[in-house]
């Protein structure tokens, strides 16, 4: 074979994957369809890898650790400049490059209005751009991240897909952050999101509050805030790997910490710091504002509440649904066995996650 015949050949292969890859994963994101090679890549690997300690763990699920192990979350525990720090966090990292939008996802910004307070939201819909109008359910999202990063450009992807998955409309509320905010501005926020919905007549009965991480502590916090003021509670909550306890009293912080790839306990407490520092008063971490754990959850509407086994947030969740059981509400508890945290939102890698995420719209249908 001739050296410009294989030369031909190779410029062939090149184009029709410049072409086949995109179309594939859906996206023309580079860092994302790079991602999905790697992880491709490390799947079929696994698929001859056996790892005898957790045999119960799929390929793709493996692969993907093993992705999040090659950049291992950094310490930043020992900063002294919170905002400074914060901010190149938010620079660092987005789930876009993990999960893009996608093509076909319709988003509509909207202004939310209650009490002279106005807040952002965004309606994701995979389907049609004005079915919100004419949808029974509707998702109400509170995004993770720490309550310092996160917002509609960094979880639209997840959204939009979870829009799908679901068959439902999802809002999405631009919540306030720290440090430039104090947490009950978020609070504040998703109340007044969820009271400017009652006011456009939309029955609390059609909406659920589903939140990841730091928006699952927020969803529950927000319950909370309803009750105390009377106002009805939603149909149903979602809480993924909630975080709850800013004391860090459970074990997990310490027994998962080797497991878990995502998150470290130093930093985690060091958010709590900043966050409780943020009032400049001495709050203490037990204290229900910033701690739904030690709140009341008497007059819950029914919960969900998701955890992995191998995340250091595991006996936050597991501690919710004792706390909620004990004061009769009807929890459904799911904990993902060697699973990381907020490992749900990770759909599209491997079947764990979507396996979850079916039982979560099934409860969903089924309340």
């Amino acid at each position: 074979m001739s050296s410009s015949g294989g030369l031909k050949k190779l410029i062939f292969v090149v184009v029709i994957a410049a072409v086949a890859v995109p179309l594939r994963y859906g996206s023309t994101n580079h860092k994302y369809l790079l991602m999905r090679l790697l992880h491709s890549t490390l799947t079929l690997k696994n698929c001859f890898v056996v790892d005898p300690d957790r045999q119960s763990l799929s390929p793709a699920y493996r692969a993907f650790e093993e992705m999040l192990k090659m950049s291992p979350p950094q310490s930043f525990a020992h900063s002294t400049n919170p905002l400074a720090t914060i901010q190149s966090v938010r620079a660092s990292f987005s789930f876009r490059d993990i999960i893009p939008e996608p093509s076909g996802c319709h988003m509509i910004k909207e202004a939310f209005t209650h009490d002279g307070r106005t807040v952002d939201g965004y309606w994701i819909d995979y389907r049609e751009k004005d079915s919100r109008k004419q949808s029974e359910k509707i998702i109400l999202y509170f995004h993770g991240g720490g309550y310092m990063l996160g917002d509609i450009n960094f979880y639209s992807g997840v959204e939009c897909h979870l829009s799908r998955l679901f068959n439902l409309p999802i809002l999405h509320l631009e919540y306030r952050l720290i440090p430039e905010h104090p947490v009950p501005s978020a609070v504040e926020d998703a109340v007044t999101i969820y009271r400017s919905l009652l006011t456009q007549n939309v029955s609390p009965s059609r909406i659920f509050i589903m939140g990841d991480s730091a928006g699952g502590g927020l969803a529950l916090l927000t319950v909370q805030s309803l009750i105390n003021h009377k106002i009805p509670v939603p149909h149903g909550v979602v809480a993924i790997t909630p975080w709850t306890d800013f004391s860090a009293s459970g074990e997990s912080y310490t027994r998962n910490q080797p497991t878990d790839v995502m998150l470290r306990t130093d930093n985690t407490k060091w958010q709590a710091k900043v966050i409780m520092d943020t009032y400049g008063s001495k709050l203490l971490p037990t204290g229900p504002i910033v701690s739904p754990l030690f709140g009341s959850f008497k007059g819950f509407p029914p919960l969900y509440v998701n955890v992995g086994t191998a995340d250091i947030l595991e006996d936050d969740g597991r501690a919710v649904v004792k706390k909620a059981q004990e004061a009769g509400v009807k929890v459904k508890f799911e904990a993902g066995l060697h699973m990381m945290h907020v490992y749900p939102l990770f759909f599209s890698y491997f079947p764990e996650a979507r396996d979850t995420l079916d039982n979560i719209n099934k409860w969903m249908q089924s309340i």
